[in-house]
């Protein structure tokens, strides 16, 4: 073969290879094993959902960050119930999966308990998309609704150049019915 020759490989990775290499990095950065496990499970479902720019295309981002010491490798997440449905949970700066995952574990168990749920969230970071975290309600029979107020501005207002608007995501879904 002529060095100039280019080698074809598979487009298509296995999942369980794409989550076990997303893990093993955010592992090698310092999360623990449990933590980069989830993280790396909610990054490869946004690659499998369609969310392309939440998977692991953010993996050297995540990995910069936490070897700048941008995010808590090790948080303690927090949850204080301040009402018989609502709740504040504080990420301690960790990535924003696990607080996400937190958040809305605590919103499902809220709802099972009083039938409706809201639940903040401060202190957190990137969590993938919007969608991943409405989904899992509705997976337990609810109706999930994830809603953001951005923090920094990605994007210009039309016809400009300056970055002025934040992104702010909405999700949402609600059980198949059956």
């Amino acid at each position: 073969m002529a060095e100039t020759e280019l080698v074809r490989v598979s487009s298509c990775v296995p999942c369980h290879a794409t989550q076990a290499l997303i893990a093993d990095a955010l592992a090698a950065a310092g999360l623990p094993q449990g933590d980069a496990a989830r993280c790396a499970e909610l990054m490869t479902e946004a690659d499998l959902t369609g969310a392309d720019g939440h998977g692991i295309f953010r993996l050297p981002q995540y990995v910069r960050r936490l070897a700048a010491g941008g995010f808590n490798k090790a948080p303690r997440i927090t949850v204080s119930r301040t009402a018989p449905a609502i709740a504040i949970v504080d990420g301690d700066n960790g990535m924003g999966h696990l607080v996400m995952s937190r958040a809305t574990s605590e919103a499902i168990a809220i709802a099972r308990e009083t039938g409706v749920a809201w639940v903040g969230v401060r202190r957190s970071n990137h969590a993938g998309p919007a969608g991943l975290y409405a989904e899992m309600p509705a997976a337990a029979g609810m109706i999930g609704v994830y809603a953001v107020a951005a923090n920094a501005n990605h994007m210009a207002a039309w016809g400009g150049a300056d970055l002025l608007l934040g992104t702010n995501p909405l999700g949402y879904r609600r059980a198949e019915q059956r």
